[in-house]
């Protein structure tokens, strides 16, 4: 009677523990996927999200210090990309073709938060679905804000106007806002 009741009770604790398990691994995959508005991975606010949210794009939740894009006159080879997923390899090459000291780019870089230190400036197609989701994210100010896109030519990036959404360009030596993001 002792040895079938205690096989009972080691049957019901090896089922616990796998239905803990199980549990664990399904709870672990939910928390790996995120909606618009929901605190990112590196404890950004999400804006962004794709593959049914398991990837997406999280901003920093305040705006970082005001800067120029930096390096008027110089042409920064690879800055080009509008689109989204173009923001990485934009901020990596203004960063490799550029040495001046505050600028965007470098900010983004430099950028850390909860151990994540992945950010970077936003294309203007990021920038743009930041814009879309600016009062979910909160915190901007009515203000131009820079992206990483560089248009074509020595003296010109992209900007959007956080008050009304509009999009052109400016001389590269303005001060504009910056805000910090990155991919999950």
């Amino acid at each position: 009677m002792i040895n079938s009741t205690l096989s009972q009770i080691i049957r019901q604790g090896v089922m616990f523990l796998a239905v803990s398990w199980l549990c664990s691994q399904t709870l672990a995959q939910v928390a790996d996927t995120y909606a618009i508005g929901d605190r990112g991975p590196a404890g950004g606010i999400v804006f962004y999200v794709t593959d049914g949210g398991s990837h997406g794009l999280e901003a920093a939740r305040a705006d970082s210090v005001e800067s120029k894009w930096g390096c008027t006159g110089i042409d920064i080879s690879g800055a080009e990309g509008t689109d989204i997923g173009a923001g990485p390899p934009n901020t990596a090459a203004i960063m490799a073709g550029c040495t001046e000291l505050g600028i965007a780019a470098k900010i983004a870089s430099d950028y850390s938060l909860n151990g994540f230190d992945d950010w970077f400036l936003p294309s203007i197609g990021e920038l743009n679905e930041l814009y879309k989701q600016r009062v979910v994210v909160g915190g901007f100010a009515n203000n131009y804000y820079w992206s990483s896109s560089e248009k074509v030519g020595n003296y010109l990036s992209w900007y959007q106007y956080f008050y009304n959404g509009y999009q052109n360009y400016a001389n590269k030596a303005h001060p504009f806002s910056v805000r910090v993001v990155r991919a999950f």
